[in-house]
């Protein structure tokens, strides 16, 4: 007498294709080189649900199971520019094929600030535990000098078509024309690869490693927002606490300066919100609102997490010092 034999799925992911999609490829840099122990962020567009997979030694990565539907990719590596795909379709008991081909970011990868520096920087990280420390009046103490943030959150910005061909433009012309790369200020929203804050009752400082001039206030003594601010690379900034949470609001920026490490334009009506909050001492997570409707549709909010550094100092940066690379910035 004969029995039924049950269908057995030999594997887990034979078993998930059957009823769940995937989306696999391999991670490349700007080299082609291939990048293993990446995260790939993974969202549902429409419910948000949140995916992740590392990659392996050989670059390559896989979802796992996947309903159904549309999601958006986001990808961040120190040391190259961070990537985004939106409205991936994925279908049932299917595989989507993507490979992801990062770019270099404004330096162009040059010694010292290509992606393996920024692995090995990153190894170097060991964060202090403890309570975060508190001024005399109360309020969390945000002085220190911290690491180039790692973005937990990229958000979602929707750029608008002229942004987006703008920005194409410039990555395809090698961004011969990027301000930091003629000896001007860094994007709007780029902080690092160090950084130091020094903190008062009513004013702080921010000053950024490999950035001309590199340093900017912000101005926590209740002056308001000016309604006519005066164009500046770095723009007014104005700050105050909501609880243990200091905001701080930045307006009034030049036409000059470019607003992210994906080479993204700005228009006159650029309002970036930073959110600041140290949970504990070797921590300071950073909310970052961008709000501007000559470039966006709506305004996209991305998070950002620092580690301290407390053995690890900002030199000085005099860009035009035996300045010998402008002359051999070429386009294509």
């Amino acid at each position: 007498m004969r029995f039924p034999v049950p269908a057995v799925c030999l594997t887990s992911l034979l078993c998930a294709t059957a009823q769940a999609g995937v989306i696999q490829g391999r991670l490349f840099d700007a080299t082609g080189e291939v990048i293993a122990n990446a995260t790939v962020q993974i969202k549902n567009a429409a419910s948000g649900a949140a995916f992740k997979a590392t990659t392996k030694a050989d670059g390559g990565y896989a979802s796992g199971d996947l309903p159904a539907g549309k999601y958006d990719i986001t990808v961040a590596v120190g040391g190259l520019s961070a990537f985004s795909r939106k409205g991936i379709a994925v279908e049932s008991a299917k595989a989507v094929p993507l490979d992801i081909h990062m770019e270099d970011t404004s330096q162009l990868s040059t010694l010292g600030e290509d992606r393996l520096a920024a692995a090995a920087n990153a190894s170097r990280h060991k964060p202090p535990s403890g309570a975060a420390p508190r001024m005399a009046n109360g309020k969390p103490d945000l002085s220190g000098t911290w690491w180039s943030p790692s973005t937990v959150d990229p958000g979602k910005p929707d750029f608008l078509t002229n942004a987006v061909a703008v920005a194409k433009e410039r990555a395809d012309n090698n961004r011969k024309d990027s301000p930091q790369a003629h000896c001007m200020p860094s994007p709007i929203i780029r902080v690092g690869p160090v950084y130091a804050i020094a903190e008062s009752p009513t004013l702080m400082m921010i000053v950024s490693d490999d950035d001309s001039p590199g340093f900017h206030q912000v101005f926590l003594d209740g002056r308001p927002i000016p309604k006519d601010p005066t164009p500046q690379w770095y723009g007014t900034n104005i700050g105050h606490w909501e609880g243990d949470t200091l905001v701080v609001d930045r307006v009034g920026f030049n036409d000059r300066s470019w607003l992210d490490q994906e080479s993204h334009p700005h228009s006159g009506k650029l309002h970036v919100v930073e959110r600041y909050t140290r949970p504990d001492l070797g921590h300071l997570e950073t909310e970052i609102t961008v709000d501007d409707p000559g470039v966006l549709a709506r305004p996209y909010t991305t998070k950002r997490v620092s580690e301290l550094a407390p053995s690890e100092r900002v030199y000085e940066f005099i860009c035009t010092e035996n300045d010998r690379d402008e002359s051999h910035i070429v386009g294509k």
